[in-house]
């Protein structure tokens, strides 16, 4: 999902398969899906009435040039031209969903069995290990280097996760060439199934795993590439073994990429890497999928208020403050009332919840959240949110001094979802000791 692909075919609408109009097919990352055709899609009608009527189309089929059937989903007319003086129209499409391998008319046609997903830099989480290196020494001198890997490549986990198996893996890709021959190591995911699955179920469950891997590197990330496989669509060797044919995936990739290879380790950092979770990886990964209804909204305040950006806004402050609230809501309240005879009508003031948190996560010495001034942050989270005039907020903080508060209390929410997940303090404390990331020790 990271190149630009452009496909050249026939194509048609499922209801209509005599009614086939040449055009050509444009993904572009970062930017869209767009298929544009030379004639008319609907028979029986004539060009001007189908160009003026256009309207959603849940999916157009394709049969490409290089022999590959093409499924098109969630199709809008976009722009196109109708010339009166010429005899056909020109239209245009963005799609939503592209599939090349096979023909699928929904989301939830139960096709699949296995799916492989590619995500940058997941290699950094959770290292391969694919490669050894060994070095052959004569007398007092180095005699020669030898680099070796297995085909298969390198086991790293599995989590059983409701009714799929997730696989995490090390991959090697060699090319062969005699003069320059290049080897890469990466980690691939995957995720399968007894029984078939539809895209839209599986497209949920990558979801959730982007999801994780975003609150591991504290920013957001996205698959590159999704392989999916179908037992309909396969090759049998003469031994009986099966070559199930790959059908790719496409979504409109907004990624960003490094391109200096060299340097990627120095320029990307984790709040915690596989290797730091590995013993607990099991247990955290199936509770952030059984949970995912319940955190969904703060994890994805946690994602978005952590993000790279270039600038800084009390917005930021507002969706950190926002989450915490949030995770208390959910998580804390209820118990909080019950020990200390309130009644659950009674709503916790904002002072209360932040300095029970505060207390809660206080043992993790390192991160000095006994510093946070809760009466600066309750007064900036009343100015922000009600614009009420400044001089009834004289503690409210603004400029640096919010981006400083921010940076505080984003630790706090940090700790919440790490307690969330299942760790513990002591464990806390020592995922910050080894964390590079600088959300955590600036």
């Amino acid at each position: 999902m990271t190149e630009q692909i452009i496909i050249k075919g026939y194509w048609w609408l499922p209801s209509s398969p005599d009614t086939a109009v040449a055009g050509i097919l444009t993904y572009t990352p970062n930017e869209s899906i767009v298929l544009e055709l030379v004639g008319q899609l609907k028979s029986g009608i004539s060009a001007m009435e189908e160009f003026i009527n256009r309207e959603e189309e849940g999916v157009i089929f394709g049969y490409s040039s290089d022999a590959k059937d093409i499924s098109l989903l969630n199709c809008y007319p976009s722009g196109g031209n109708l010339n009166f003086s010429c005899r056909f129209p020109i239209q245009r499409y963005r799609c939503q969903h592209l599939i090349i391998g096979t023909h699928i008319e929904t989301l939830d046609n139960p096709l699949f069995f296995k799916t492989q997903i590619e995500i940058p830099y997941f290699s950094l989480w959770a290292t391969p290990n694919s490669i050894e290196t060994t070095t052959f020494f004569n007398e007092k001198q180095i005699e020669k280097y030898c680099i070796s890997f297995k085909p298969e490549g390198f086991h790293i986990d599995t989590v059983d996760i409701e009714e799929y198996t997730l696989s995490i893996d090390g991959a090697v890709n060699y090319k062969g060439d005699y003069f320059e021959p290049k080897i890469k190591q990466k980690t691939v995911i995957s995720l399968t199934n007894k029984s078939d699955y539809s895209l839209r179920d599986v497209l949920g469950k990558i979801f959730l795993f982007e999801q994780f891997l975003s609150f591991a590197a504290l920013k957001p990330v996205e698959s590159s590439k999704i392989v999916l496989y179908d037992k309909s669509k396969y090759q049998q060797l003469e031994n009986g073994t099966k070559h199930f044919f790959p059908i790719q995936y496409i979504r409109v990739y907004h990624g960003t990429e490094i391109k200096d290879e060299q340097n990627i380790t120095k320029r990307w950092s984790f709040l915690f890497s596989y290797d730091t979770i590995k013993t607990e990886f099991k247990t955290i990964l199936k509770k952030w999928y059984s949970e995912q209804a319940d955190i969904a909204p703060i994890r994805h305040h946690l994602i978005e208020c952590v993000s790279q950006k270039g600038t800084f806004s009390s917005v930021d402050f507002l969706v950190i403050i926002q989450a915490i609230e949030g995770f208390w809501w959910r998580f804390r309240d209820d118990d909080y009332k019950l020990e200390n005879h309130i009644p659950s009508r009674r709503q916790t003031h904002l002072n209360t919840i932040l300095e029970s948190l505060i207390n809660e996560f206080n043992g993790i010495a390192i991160l000095k959240l006994d510093e946070i001034n809760i009466q600066e942050i309750v007064y900036s989270r009343h100015y922000f949110s009600h614009f009420v005039p400044k001089d009834k907020k004289p503690f409210a903080k603004d400029g640096l001094e919010l981006y400083l508060l921010t940076s505080r209390i984003r630790k706090l929410l940090i700790c919440c979802l790490l307690n969330f997940i299942g760790f513990s303090n002591n464990q806390i404390e020592d995922i910050v000791k080894k964390s590079d990331s600088k959300f955590l020790h600036d």
